[in-house]
C-alpha cells in the first residue's frame, strides 16, 4: 500500500472510530462531537482521494469547532456526567489517533517537493492538530473536575 493508501486508510479508521463512538452516545453532546470528527475525517479521506485523482487540492469548508456541540445547555451537563469516565476513555483514544496523523502528515509534508502536495498535507496537519488540541481541551475539563473533586481542599482550581 502506497503512502496515501495508507492516509485514506487511515482517515477511514478515523471515521469509523469516531462514528462508532457517537452510536454509543446517541442523542447527547458527545455524540456530536464525535459526528463532527467524523465529517471531518471524511473530508480529509475525500481531499486525498482528489489529490491522488487528479493532483489537485482546494481547501474545503472549515469543519465546525467542536466547542459548538458540547454541553449547549446546563441541562446537557446534568443529562451526560455520567457519561464521564467513558468519555474520558474515547477522548484519548482520539487523541492518540489524531497524534499520529500529524506526525505522519508532517512527515510526508517534510519530504515533499510538490506545491499542490505541500498544500495537501500543511492543511491537513493544521486540521489534526485542530482536532487534536480541541479534544485535549476536552479531556482536560473531565479530568481537571476529576481533580477538583478529589482534592479539593488542597487545590487552587484554574479559571477557565
Amino acid at each position: 500500500m502506497n503512502i496515501y493508501g495508507q492516509a485514506i486508510q487511515l482517515e477511514k479508521d478515523g471515521a469509523a472510530y469516531y462514528e462508532e463512538q457517537a452510536a454509543k452516545h446517541p442523542n447527547t453532546a458527545i455524540s456530536g462531537v464525535f459526528t463532527v470528527l467524523a465529517e471531518a475525517e471524511r473530508k480529509h479521506e475525500a481531499a486525498i482521494i482528489k489529490y491522488q485523482e487528479d493532483k489537485g487540492f482546494e481547501e474545503p469548508e472549515a469543519t465546525q469547532p467542536l466547542e459548538k456541540t458540547f454541553f449547549a445547555t446546563a441541562a446537557d451537563v446534568d443529562n451526560e456526567i455520567f457519561l464521564v469516565p467513558r468519555a474520558l476513555d474515547a477522548y484519548l483514544t482520539a487523541l492518540e489517533m489524531e497524534r499520529k496523523s500529524i506526525e505522519m502528515y508532517q512527515e510526508l509534508l517534510d519530504k515533499s517537493e510538490d506545491e499542490t502536495e505541500k498544500a495537501l498535507l500543511a492543511w491537513l496537519v493544521e486540521e489534526e492538530k485542530l482536532h487534536y488540541d480541541q479534544i485535549d481541551k476536552l479531556a482536560e475539563m473531565i479530568r481537571h473536575g476529576d481533580d477538583y473533586v478529589t482534592h479539593a481542599m488542597f487545590a487552587n482550581p484554574r479559571e477557565y
